[in-house]
């Protein structure tokens, strides 16, 4: 046995994109619908969502058997938060406000084992309850673990030089709704300052080989989004994806 293969970063390995949703209710069929569809990763929300961490027990197992990434999204970066939801079995995290290069570096050290970080060790899931050896699932495990940090603070904008400098980050997440917020013009995601942040964000990114997931909400924004430079993108929230399905069916049979 070997640890399991992170579906994201192996496809980011390889050069190619990769796709995914977020997902607020604890709702495993969801997960399993989008694992089935063919999607790479599920974001389980537990910083706007419903997620307990018994729920994200049967969320995660969930994600492995319709063969679909596991991340969670943390509400803080708190190194006992981060371990708890890798302990469990997320195959990564994703880390809020993050404005600086130490911000960075404690997401990093929290979600990696020595010696590229200082998480407490105390595998469970990730090594199969001790099916897995220990040298061969420490030797392998932090190859696995996707570390992903959101840029949505003006103060992130300043500092992404510093920030993509730090060694084991997997990608960055842009976050509009924050970083419009945090820019004086909440809900604004098209307003110029702050596009003029995503392209800074993008741009030293792609500089420094950092990968980046950008949220869209049609095959247009997807196709733009690759265009620019993003390496992931996320279909953003499953709920409102099925709620906007649901109302065009509905639109469709009913005029």
């Amino acid at each position: 046995m070997s640890v399991r293969i992170n579906r994201m970063k192996q496809k980011l390995r390889q050069g190619e994109a990769a796709f995914g949703g977020l997902l607020r209710t604890p709702e495993p069929t969801l997960v399993e619908v989008l694992g089935y569809a063919g999607y790479d990763y599920v974001v389980l929300d537990a910083e706007h969502g419903a997620h307990s961490f018994e729920a994200l027990d049967t969320l995660i197992l969930t994600a492995y058997a319709s063969g679909i990434t596991p991340i969670v999204r943390v509400n803080e970066n708190t190194p006992g938060l981060i371990m708890r939801v890798l302990d469990i079995g997320a195959q990564g995290v994703l880390v809020p406000h993050i404005k600086n290069a130490e911000d960075a570096r404690r997401a990093v050290a929290s979600a990696l084992y020595p010696p590229d970080g200082s998480r407490g060790i105390g595998p469970s899931r990730g090594s199969q309850f001790g099916a897995i050896p220990g040298d061969e699932y420490f030797k392998l495990m932090n190859g696995e673990v996707a570390v992903m940090l959101m840029m949505e603070e003006a103060d992130a904008v300043e500092n992404i030089d510093a920030i993509t400098d730090v060694t084991g980050i997997t990608a960055l997440s842009i976050g509009l709704s924050d970083l419009s917020g945090s820019l004086g013009v909440p809900g604004q995601a098209n307003h110029p300052s702050v596009q003029a942040a995503v392209d800074r964000f993008m741009s030293v990114a792609a500089r420094k080989g950092v990968p980046v997931s950008l949220s869209v909400r049609s095959v247009e924004e997807v196709r733009e989004a690759l265009k620019r430079g993003a390496r992931l993108a996320s279909i953003g929230t499953l709920e409102t994806v099925l709620f906007q399905a649901l109302r065009g069916w509905l639109q469709n049979v009913t005029h």
